[in-house]
């Protein structure tokens, strides 16, 4: 490196005297670290592994943009990737890097080439030593290895290609290299999880990843001058909110700001054709998050309201049972069946292997008295289902048809089951469709049917793994509710028909029936 000018051998004098920037009002400033950006590189120090999840506009794609861009410019070797989430953003992140690049003083501007699109390659300093290193955008690796890899809104990165960045992209950084991620919310999805892990155990190993979160409280530009405020209900909540979390009120500019922004993103989700269905104060709290949990309970259109689920205590179990029929079953019971009353059980089955089945009891007041869930064959699976039957007052079962193996098979040794009959008119004929069919128009009706009795308080009892499941139906594009990618909602759906079982009780039959012989296997 040149002696000519020693402060550019100090890599924090560079990074806030030497990169170009736009600022929000679209004028070229000097890059000097803002307070947030400031907090991540304290934080950060010599850990190799970290998670962001922040506000809206916080300016941490632009730190990783400079902090990696200075590595190529100053480090022999040095390979830098930044992965974006959507094919959009890609020139938008370029133009950050190549901004700062070409902004640079030509006297210490390196010899560069552009081999390939959204990618710089520098062959030598400006003194003539050798450099050979690279910085691009992309959305997965190009190939080889890279000494630092960033990965805008990993939240939004879900399915086949979040799956290629953990077993592709990320393994060609070495140990030594560093692996930065930031993000706003999107719901309880599979980052959720990941990034809650990492939050509530917290560990000392570099190579562990560091989960830090920022509120929109914490960046200082975000008030708004003015009068002393008097504040409506909303502001005082919000402000108890914070005091909460954080252990500081909110000051009035600060208040003042939030009930600005969040009125100019109820407008914008008025005059938006979105059909995911968040409505502007869901999108206030999803972009500009007051509290780590509020950053997660709204995003991708939750479709049960994320506030009483939040406050919804679940029960515990009062016991769990064995199974007689199916060995190695557990039956988690919640209320104890109590003599002549009606109990409605629905039941979401698979097909053994890899997606989950669930089977609940409800009892007519709309109360959960049992559940299980699991991985069985449709022969176990109907066996199950007719010995938590029998133990509920031989419930009325309803078992989903889409797997119609696991309804005949209990169709075999089991009566009160419901089914639908269709009259055919003009050949005057009938047909029994046993089980309950799940189509686009019944699917509706049983969840409306179910977010009616969640929002009016009438479900009593649900459970732990319900609430979860809760948690992660969401709309998604085109406005189908069903789980997140990654999650399952096996039991949800399984009280979703528990819950048609008692509206439909008038069908339920008394035991009148003469079984067939069983199948074989039973």
């Amino acid at each position: 490196m040149s002696q000519r000018n020693p402060l550019l051998r100090n890599k924090w004098w560079r990074l806030t005297h030497l990169y170009k920037i736009l600022d929000k009002e679209g004028s070229l400033v000097t890059f000097k670290p803002s307070r947030i950006q400031l907090m991540i590189l304290r934080a950060l120090g010599p850990r190799l592994r970290a998670r962001i999840l922040k506000y809206r506009q916080g300016g941490v794609t632009t730190l990783f943009c400079i902090l990696y861009l200075d590595d190529a410019l100053w480090t022999p070797g040095f390979s830098a990737a930044i992965i974006a989430h959507e094919r959009e953003t890609l020139d938008k992140i370029f133009e950050i890097v190549d901004r700062a690049y070409a902004n640079l003083p030509d006297s210490i501007k390196p010899k560069t080439s552009r081999d390939t699109l959204r990618m710089l390659h520098f062959e030598q300093t400006f003194d003539g030593q050798l450099l050979d290193s690279e910085i691009y955008v992309a959305l997965k690796l190009r190939g080889g290895t890279v000494q630092a890899m960033h990965v805008t809104e990993r939240a939004y990165i879900e399915g086949d290609k979040s799956r290629e960045l953990e077993a592709g992209s990320k393994q060609a950084v070495p140990m030594s290299g560093r692996i930065t991620e930031e993000t706003t919310a999107n719901g309880y999805n599979e980052y959720y999880d990941s990034f809650t892990e990492d939050f509530s155990n917290p560990s000392d190993n570099p190579l562990d990843y560091l989960a830090l979160f920022f509120a929109w409280h914490e960046d200082p530009q975000y008030r708004l001058p003015g009068p002393p405020l008097e504040r409506t209900g909303a502001d005082i909540a919000l402000d108890e909110l914070v005091f909460g979390a954080y252990g500081y009120h909110l000051d009035d500019d600060q208040i003042r700001w939030y009930n600005w922004k969040e009125k100019e993103l109820i407008k914008a989700a008025r005059a938006s054709d979105d059909k995911v269905g968040l409505d502007g104060k869901q999108l206030m709290r999803q972009e500009y998050p007051s509290t780590m949990r509020e950053a997660f309970q709204s995003g991708q259109g939750n479709v049960f309201d994320s506030f009483i689920l939040d406050n919804y205590v679940a029960p515990k179990a009062i016991r769990v049972v064995e199974s007689k029929k199916v060995q190695g079953e557990k039956i988690y019971i919640y209320k104890e069946v109590e003599p002549g009353k009606f109990y409605g059980q629905g039941c979401d089955p698979s097909d053994g292997n890899a997606d989950p089945a669930g089977i609940a009891v409800w009892d007519a007041n709309y109360e959960k008295a049992a559940e299980w869930s699991g991985l069985l064959r449709p022969d176990k699976l109907a066996l199950l289902n007719q010995e938590i039957a029998e133990m509920y007052n031989e419930a009325f079962v309803g078992v989903e048809n889409n797997m119609l193996s696991t309804v005949l098979f209990l169709s075999q040794t089991y009566y009160n089951i419901f089914s639908t009959v269709t009259i055919d008119k003009r050949h005057n004929t009938r047909t029994k469709k046993i089980g309950w069919t799940t189509t686009g128009k019944s699917r509706d009706v049983m969840i409306d049917d179910f977010v009616m009795h969640f929002e009016d308080g009438s479900l009593i009892g649900l459970t732990e793994k319900t609430l979860k499941e809760m948690q992660t139906f969401v709309r998604k594009e085109g406005g189908k509710r069903e789980h997140a990618t990654g999650k399952h909602d096996d039991m949800l759906f399984a009280d979703m028909i528990a819950v048609q079982m008692i509206k439909n009780k008038d069908r339920s039959k008394t035991k009148t029936v003469v079984f067939a012989d069983k199948p074989a296997g039973f």
